[in-house]
């Protein structure tokens, strides 16, 4: 099991300050536009949805994920990946904390299926995907904050 949990601020020195509405929809965004939070996913389908949720059909080449997303508004959103045969479930829990300025946070919380390292070289792979997880949700800080600034302008 890989698991790995860390907090970024939302409102950082010298970057214009979000809202808590502009954070959320940000994340709605991640939701229904995956594609420009997610590198190699080339589509995504949305299967049903729903005011707490949706189900979602993730495809990355002629691979296809499938995914549960519920929603709390202004308090966290979790996906849920299928297990495939080419890929282990997981789960990504997105927790906002605080409200305004620089209390706003994000917290992600990964628990993937992966088996447990049994070796240098594998636990060296779970680090470089704990690092890759980690570089993500950088990302996606810095494109919710360029798509508040277009929709502000």
């Amino acid at each position: 099991m890989l698991e790995l949990t860390h907090t970024l601020p939302v409102n950082r020195v010298n970057h214009p300050e979000l809202t808590l509405e502009q954070l959320w929809s940000g994340l709605m965004l991640r939701v229904i536009e995956p594609t420009l939070f997610t590198v190699g996913l080339d589509r995504a389908d949305i299967l049903t949805q729903t005011n707490e949720g949706c189900r979602r059909a993730l495809h990355f080449g002629e691979h296809v994920v499938h995914d549960t997303v519920t929603l709390v508004k202004h308090h966290r959103i979790e996906f849920v990946t299928d297990p495939t045969d080419n890929a282990p479930s997981g789960r990504l829990l997105i927790e906002v904390e605080g409200e305004v300025g620089d209390a706003l946070k994000l917290t992600f919380s990964y628990a993937t299926e992966f088996p447990e390292a049994s070796n240098d070289e594998e636990r060296g792979l779970l680090e470089m995907i704990k690092s890759a997880y980690m570089a993500a949700d950088e990302d996606t800080i810095r494109i919710i904050r360029e798509h508040a600034l277009m929709v502000r302008h």
